[in-house]
């Protein structure tokens, strides 16, 4: 594929930007739900104008969390489909289409509001508890209603992959449903493992992916286009995570670090190419390695097309890195690395 050349001023990177502004902008209230309500699917196989692009008849399904997006007054959103939702459906979901049925549950996430007025403290952790909730109630719908025995690609960004890493915890690691597991893509998170090996912090029987031909492992990094500050929000063990399920904190302690699998070097930490995909253009020219030793394990990216690594968007500020670009950084490398585990998963099952 011919590299994609376009300078800070092009429509690519334009809407990028555009998405990154949406994102951390004010919007109207609205009126939270009863938690009784049965799911609603913001992405479903077949859905009439689905946000991720409603593609049927793939052999695997993929279940995505979405991030931090609601622009909604309150600590936590209500389940209504907003255009902020199907934006960031479109641009980091629908792409997988070609690989697996996407399924994507609205949730009464912990808003943008919340996020940046409660901290990490009670009150944060309270509005968690309310998003995991209906993520595990859509989880053990999509199972019993939907599944049909299909492997399944778990995808989550930032405030996604929390919910997802406490409900691999909760309801996967361990037990039988874990055999239905393709992979999970769990990006922009502080996913765990115990230093120097590849299971033993978030998950005691889900591995990191280290080869493509392997499955039922994790993807798992945060993406920096330059040097994470001392106090970067990613890569270091936190001293208090922000827990969605109170009664079954994350891990914690030394002998934990953060995990990063760079998926075009999966067990290696070797620098490679990555392959983006950018308001739906291919983009070409990064590199990416994954950082290790005493200081902050992410995804370090380099290089200068489409613009400079280090001039990329650090968003709200550079304690957070590119985080608004985990997923399409490398996005079309994710995408084939879904199709190889995929093949693995159906050639073993």
């Amino acid at each position: 594929m011919a590299r994609l050349r376009v300078t800070r001023s092009s429509s690519g990177i334009v809407a990028v930007l555009a998405l990154l502004a949406t994102v951390l902008g004010v919007g109207a209230a609205a009126a939270a739900p009863s938690a009784s309500e049965s799911t609603v699917w913001l992405c479903r196989p077949g859905q009439p104008g689905d946000a991720c692009g409603g593609r049927t008849g793939a052999p695997v399904d993929c279940f995505y969390v979405y991030p931090t997006v609601s622009l909604q007054l309150g600590q936590n959103a209500n389940r209504v489909i907003g255009p902020e939702e199907r934006v960031i459906a479109a641009e980091q979901a629908a792409p997988f289409g070609a690989r697996c049925n996407v399924w994507a549950p609205m949730y009464r996430q912990s808003t943008l509001r919340g996020l940046f007025s409660a901290g990490n403290g009670p009150q944060r952790n309270a509005a968690l508890a309310v998003a995991f909730s209906d993520i595990r109630s859509a989880w053990s719908d999509y199972l019993a209603h939907h599944n049909a025995g299909r492997g399944v690609v778990l995808i989550g960004h930032s405030q996604g992959t929390l919910m997802l890493r406490a409900l691999m915890r909760e309801s996967i690691d361990g037990t039988a449903t874990r055999d239905r597991i393709v992979s999970a893509l769990l990006l922009g998170g502080n996913v765990l493992v115990r230093s120097g090996a590849t299971t033993g912090g978030d998950f005691s029987t889900i591995p990191l992916c280290t080869a493509r031909s392997q499955f039922g492992c994790v993807v798992a990094y945060s993406t920096f286009g330059t040097t994470p500050p001392a106090d970067t929000r990613y890569g270091r063990v936190p001293a208090a995570d922000s827990a969605p399920t109170p009664g079954a904190p994350f891990p914690a302690g030394p002998d934990l670090s953060v995990a990063c699998t760079n998926p075009a070097a999966l067990g290696s930490t070797a620098t490679a190419p990555i392959r983006g995909l950018i308001a739906g253009r291919a983009v070409d020219g990064y590199r990416a390695r994954c950082t290790t030793g005493a200081g902050p394990h992410v995804l370090q990216v380099s290089g200068a097309a489409p613009i400079p690594a280090s001039a990329l968007p650090r968003l709200p500020n550079p304690t957070w890195g590119t985080h608004l670009l985990d997923v399409n950084l490398a996005q079309r490398d994710l995408i084939d690395l879904v199709g190889a585990q995929t093949a693995a998963y159906l050639a073993a099952h």
